[in-house]
């Protein structure tokens, strides 16, 4: 998937555009429906499809306090857009500078080049799809400043059991543990990147060696033990395997003096040194609380039945 930053960079190359709008964070059903609805209209139209997304966050420049925490980093964000099968993505730096300008001076920017004779540009986006100075702007909006130049398409709503599927829903419902729901609404379970750090051994030394992470991202489920699913990104030939994940603070083991959350991965049937590698891990399902054992061989015991329950 090609990415550039330049609008007008862009209209040069692609003259032809169906562009789906969106930060896209999490590239759940509703965003998949949007992404979509662009590929298919590019390829009908012979245009290109591209995403139209921003980096980091508008409300991190806007209002950093009420910033969200972000599903996908950026670089698991591309990777889940390329998948979509769009052409490329024009991620656009937010600046101050960007969120000052108004709805018009945004549509000039962003898409003046697309308003130039021979030149054709269609958006698509969700009904909350918002730009300009304090969010002024909507599709409505485009199609008015445009002129007529730009064409419009608002992708319906994706529901869920009645619930709109959206990014801060899913955002809960992992912080909640309801994996379940999160899953359901992203159309795969949630996962995070990581990279595996050295661990004290104590794993190896009781019959279940893991990779040990201390997890950067800023979603995480409850503290407790999950079945998961790892991918290693340097051998993703290998596919995904089952593994058994402690998410907390090791209790049982005194000397662990954890003052963060760490991710012990368990991988079923494999041997092999993880050390320094980056792993996707998915939270599959939620097996138990994590819990403080008296010795080491009733960890062990519980161990061999969280195991049993994931080869179930």
């Amino acid at each position: 998937m090609t990415i550039l930053d330049s609008p007008a960079a862009l209209a040069e190359c692609v003259p032809a555009l169906v562009a789906a709008a969106g930060f896209f964070d999490g590239v759940h059903l509703g965003h998949q429906a949007i992404l979509a609805e662009a590929v298919a209209r590019a390829r009908a139209q012979g245009a290109q499809a591209w995403a139209l997304t921003f980096e980091p966050h508008p409300l991190a420049i806007v209002a950093p306090a009420r910033r969200p925490l972000l599903l996908t980093a950026l670089e698991l964000r591309l990777e889940r857009l390329a998948e979509s099968g769009v052409d490329g993505c024009l991620l656009m730096p937010f600046t101050p500078a960007l969120a000052a300008r108004t709805a018009s001076e945004f549509v000039a920017d962003v898409f003046g080049g697309w308003m130039m004779p021979g030149r054709r540009c269609t958006v698509v986006a969700g009904e909350n799809w918002r730009f300009g100075r304090a969010r002024a702007g909507d599709l409505a909006a485009l199609r008015v400043i445009g002129g007529g130049a730009i064409g419009t398409y608002e992708a319906p709503t994706v529901t869920l059991g009645g619930e709109r599927v959206c990014s801060s829903a899913i955002r809960q419902a992992v912080l909640n543990g309801d994996l379940p729901r999160a899953t359901a609404m992203l159309g795969r379970p949630h996962a995070i990147r990581e990279t595996t750090i050295a661990g004290r051994g104590v794993g190896g030394g009781i019959g279940f060696a893991t990779a040990n992470m201390r997890p950067s991202a800023e979603v995480l489920p409850p503290v407790g033990v999950y079945e998961v699913a790892a991918s290693r990104l340097r051998h993703r030939e290998a596919g995904w395997m089952k593994g058994v994940a402690n998410l907390g603070f090791c209790p049982t083991f005194e000397d662990a003096a954890l003052v963060a959350p760490m991710l012990e991965v368990h991988l079923l049937d494999f041997a092999g040194d993880l050390h320094d590698e980056t792993l996707d891990v998915r939270f599959i399902r939620r097996l138990r609380d994590e819990i403080r054992f008296d010795s080491t061989a009733a960890l062990v015991r519980q161990i061999r039945r969280d195991i049993a329950a994931v080869r179930g």
